[in-house]
């Protein structure tokens, strides 16, 4: 099973993101498993690519995280978080023996460094 975690501020921008396991007993040929893959590195590119990231990275084969930079709050991460919610949504819904998809908010608002929700993680 694909086990991800969008952490999203009080004001609906991307904190970070967490994803592990495969989807499906087949691991590197799975649709599912894929689909979620592009959607997450993509994300996390072009975060990338504008600046915005903090750390992020792949430590292992089915296991990756990014985490945004305090602050970069702007609409177009927005967009991008908007973007990766409703994917991870519709795939969690197509595929629900394959993907665990949750969402925690955290309890300030993106431009600061308060504490997290101090929910479980994958």
């Amino acid at each position: 099973m694909l086990t991800v975690l969008l952490e999203i501020s009080q004001d609906g921008l991307l904190r970070r993101f967490e994803a592990s396991g495969h989807a499906g007993s087949d691991a590197g040929r799975n649709i599912a498993c894929a689909a979620a893959t592009i959607l997450l590195r993509t994300a996390g590119r072009e975060c990338t690519a504008r600046g915005i990231v903090a750390a992020g990275g792949s430590g292992a084969r089915g296991e990756m995280a990014l985490e945004v930079a305090a602050g970069a709050g702007d609409a177009w991460l927005k967009g991008v978080t908007d973007f990766l919610v409703r994917g991870m949504s519709d795939l969690a819904w197509e595929y629900p023996d394959q993907i665990a998809f949750r969402v925690e908010t955290t309890e300030v608002a993106h431009g600061t460094e308060e504490g997290r929700s101090g929910k479980e993680r994958p």
